[in-house]
């Protein structure tokens, strides 16, 4: 679990910056190449993930890993449209940050359940990514836009996870689980 903790940490780390900086500069061939490792990065913790969350809840991690699954053909493919027509896909983040917020619940929901991460932290993920897609729901409805203006404050808390999360796994890797739930552990004894 150790080495895990670590690959995800650094995919963490590098997805993210690869998609601030890639998603800005997009138009150009370095841009679009952050977009698509971006993209390959997220679906690569959600299958480094999958293993970790199962004994948890099977639903939650087959959900998140086909969420970044799904997140990794999109940016792949907005990389790969940009690139080979010089012109921009108007408005992919929205997609992007839709798939990421509903996938971040679905990790957070797991870390939450299973105690692999402090409790705060999990709870920060919910938070965050409740947040992030809010903004994209406000976003679409025009009451903010998530690039300007008080709706950059809708990545704050999510923001903050992606970078305290990483940090944690790589410093001290995951905590130990909480016993998965099981049948039997519903049975009440008399």
């Amino acid at each position: 679990m150790r080495a895990t903790a670590v690959l995800v940490g650094l995919l963490f780390l590098t997805s993210t910056a690869a998609f601030a900086a890639g998603s800005s500069s997009i138009d150009t061939p370095l841009g679009a190449l952050l977009v698509a490792y971006t993209g390959l990065a997220v679906a690569g913790i959600g299958i480094a993930m999958f293993p970790v969350l199962k004994p948890h809840g099977h639903g939650l991690a087959a959900g998140y890993a086909a969420l970044r699954a799904v997140e990794c053909l999109v940016l792949l493919a907005v990389a790969t449209y940009t690139a080979t027509t010089d012109k921009h896909v108007q408005d992919y983040e929205l997609l992007v940050y839709t798939l990421s917020g509903l996938g971040g619940l679905a990790l957070s929901g797991a870390l939450l359940r299973s105690g692999l991460v402090p409790r705060w932290l999990a709870v920060l993920g919910v938070v965050g990514y409740s947040a992030l897609f809010a903004g994209v729901v406000c976003d679409v409805l025009g009451l903010s836009e998530l690039e300007s203006g008080i709706g950059l404050a809708f990545y704050v808390p999510g923001g903050l996870f992606e970078l305290a999360l990483p940090i944690l796994l790589l410093v001290k890797g995951f905590a130990r689980a909480t016993a998965p739930m099981t049948a039997s552990s519903h049975r009440v004894t008399r």
